[in-house]
């Protein structure tokens, strides 16, 4: 069995973070390569912020011989005043990416697991996450559900 660990990002792993985000999304909309390519920058300065400002928190998996197999996001959101939960903010879950060849091997699990342990330990009462239905049965699989969100978009 292959040996995976799991870090804690820092502002160093920022392209490797930008390039993941970015990847991630290409899988999800092949279609969509030369818009996805054109954010890059606006990327790269969005993840520097909220790393700065402690707003997001990544985690990196390298295999046994240090070379880098996926990493993933927590993004502390704010929230409202709900009756169910006494938090103002919670943990959302993203940009899950995994290199190719590493896939369906357990790093996308560690990943998951991670941010699940790093939110319990930080006092959190949930996390949330959007799934592509490529990823859907990775989270099932840790128990998260499918909730209901509605949205109206004006392109």
């Amino acid at each position: 069995m292959e040996k995976f660990s799991v870090q804690q990002g820092s502002i160093a792993d920022l392209d490797l973070l930008t390039r993941h985000r970015l990847m991630m999304w290409e899988d999800i909309y092949p279609e969509k390569k030369e818009s996805i390519e054109a954010t890059e920058n606006i990327t790269r300065d969005w993840i520097r912020k909220k790393i700065l400002n402690n707003e997001l928190t990544s985690f990196i998996v390298r295999d046994s011989n240090g070379s880098i197999t996926g990493s993933g996001c927590i993004l502390i959101k704010e929230d409202q005043p709900r009756p169910t939960s006494s938090r103002l903010d919670y943990p959302y879950l993203l940009s899950m990416y995994t290199e190719k060849n590493y896939r369906r091997r357990g790093v996308g699990s560690l990943i998951v697991n991670e941010a699940i342990e790093w939110s319990m330990k930080h006092g959190f009462d949930r996390i949330v996450l959007h799934a592509s239905k490529d990823g859907r049965p990775l989270y099932v699989k840790f128990g998260f559900r499918e909730t209901n969100e509605m949205k109206l978009e004006f392109v």
